[in-house]
């Protein structure tokens, strides 16, 4: 049953969701409860809305509107607002039928990627969806589909022709699991001053301390619109921001919403979610970090080698050339977790420091390599030397801090400048050997405890990584916390034998 209400401003701040406040009474008039999804109309805009009941904040009559509704669209207080129950979706059929274990079509999958990005389901209904990537799964041409719906559902970008780059874009993307997320602020700063184009929109924290556009907002805004992306890319050559800030693939970003809250990601689920939002990009050369070992997301190297052959498969449908790097690892990436550890680690690279994290420098190196060889900007066998250049003569240091300004910064600071918290505790060893492995789960679980990725000065300083001799007595890390409740929270989670294991 259809009805008008007279709007109702609340000043409760914004939220990711769009929501609004029913009286229960009004609720009941037009058949929905709590946490179900309503149809508002305002105006010529209609809105999928997620319903909150109550018997006294809101009168009879009224629709109670988040900020994020009344701001967005200029709605003043007593405005007409006509609400409605939408038609059940077909996405639910569609859904129902792969639990059942039946095969589905484009126009099925468009459907629902469309529905999911413009929040026609809710949470659950969704959860149900993102269990068929465990079982039944999909089928490849199932998974081309899914991912050119998700690519379709929102804004696409183009940045050929920027820069007379030609129809040459690139990027980087990473797999994840493993903390220290110091390669790509390292990296994409290297590849456009050797030349290359490149939009990298990164995340934030899913399963990890702290995603890259954590990092980066230590110095930068990340949350960037359309138009300004644009201006930088078009500025600088390169861009580094907050993929989330714009509606590229709206689906995939409310997806990952309900993967956060259930702490779950499947394979081919991250198979899709990063072509889509290369296929959103216009990229054209992509290199796909492949991480694995114990302790990280995919552990065995089997399923890499699956992952490899998926990526560069589905990849080639849409046109993109696809490098792909498998790195076992038995530790961090880096020796720093936390933003604003992490972002420092990037910036001594940068800086050419005497003490910066030799680890992460090879490996950007070695990424740098690839993608200079695969777009030609240099012959093969060429890429190192190009890369190592452009780090050894501050070229890539001036190119991050133009991206920076161009994207909003207001100052350019030294690693120096960027310090963690001041509460501290050092984990002491009590045994002399050499470190075998570090268990990136049980970082994962101490960063978080001590407010990472929120908290940027909290984290972990790793003094003793791989294959490198501990003595009895000397630090193996450091924890950082702002508040020795916070402290005391990640001191209680450090245990030797579960982190670190020595030979």
């Amino acid at each position: 049953m259809a009805f008008y209400l007279r709007s109702k401003n609340l000043d409760l701040g914004e939220d990711t969701d769009l929501n609004i406040v029913l009286n229960r009474r009004d609720a009941a008039r037009l058949g929905v409860r709590e946490g179900e999804i309503a149809l508002v109309g305002i105006g010529e805009v209609e809105l999928y809305v997620n319903v909150m009941e109550t018997d006294t904040e809101i009168a009879e009559g009224e629709i109670g509107l988040f900020e994020e509704i009344w701001k967005e669209y200029k709605v003043s207080d007593g405005y007409s607002i006509f609400i409605d129950i939408p038609r059940p979706s077909e996405s639910l059929d569609i859904i129902s039928k792969k639990l059942l274990g039946h095969d589905l079509s484009e126009k099925d999958l468009e459907t629902i990627m469309k529905d999911i990005g413009e929040g026609k389901l809710r949470e659950v209904e969704i959860a149900f969806f993102i269990s068929t990537f465990f079982n039944p799964g999909f089928n490849d041409n199932e998974i081309y589909w899914m991912a050119k719906g998700m690519a379709n559902s929102g804004e696409k970008l183009s940045f050929k022709g920027v820069r007379e780059n030609g129809n040459i874009v690139a990027d980087k993307h990473s797999i994840g699991g493993v903390a220290g997320k110091a390669i790509t602020p390292t990296l994409v700063p290297i590849l456009v001053a050797g030349g290359l184009i490149v939009p990298n929109t990164s995340t934030r924290a899913i399963t990890s301390p702290a995603g890259t556009s954590d990092i980066l907002e230590v110095v930068m805004p990340v949350t960037l619109t359309k138009e300004k992306v644009m201006e930088v890319v078009q500025q600088t050559g390169g861009c580094m921001f907050w993929g989330g800030s714009l509606d590229l693939s709206p689906a995939d970003d409310v997806i990952i919403n309900v993967e956060r809250s259930l702490k779950i990601q499947e394979f081919q689920k991250v198979l899709v979610s990063i072509v889509a939002k290369k296929v959103c990009l216009g990229i054209t050369h992509i290199l796909i970090d492949l991480p694995y070992g114990k302790g990280s997301k995919v552990e065995r190297i089997d399923d890499i080698d699956m992952l490899e052959r998926e990526f560069k498969k589905l990849f080639k449908k849409f046109n993109i050339h696809c490098e792909t790097m498998k790195r076992p690892v038995r530790s961090l990436d880096a020796r720093s977790v936390g933003p604003n550890l992490e972002i420092n680690e990037a910036l001594r690279i940068l800086e050419r420091e005497e003490d910066r994290c030799k680890e992460v420098e090879k490996i950007v190196i070695e990424m740098a390599t690839r993608l200079f060889e695969s777009t030609q900007i240099v012959k093969r066998g060429e890429g190192k030397k190009l890369a190592r250049e452009i780090l050894d003569s501050g070229k890539a240091l001036d190119k991050f801090w133009e991206i920076a300004f161009a994207q909003g910064a207001t100052r350019r600071v030294k690693s120096s400048d960027i310090k963690p918290a001041n509460l501290q505790y050092d984990l002491l060893s009590d045994r002399d050997g050499i470190v075998k492995n570090i268990d990136n789960i049980e970082l994962i679980i101490v960063a978080k405890a001590l407010g990472n990725p929120k908290i940027k000065e909290a984290g972990i300083y790793i003094h003793k990584t791989t294959d490198e001799e501990v003595k009895k007595g000397e630090k193996l890390l450091t924890i950082y916390a702002t508040t020795e409740s916070r402290l005391e929270s990640g001191r209680g989670l450090l245990d030797i034998d579960k982190i670190y294991t020595f030979k």
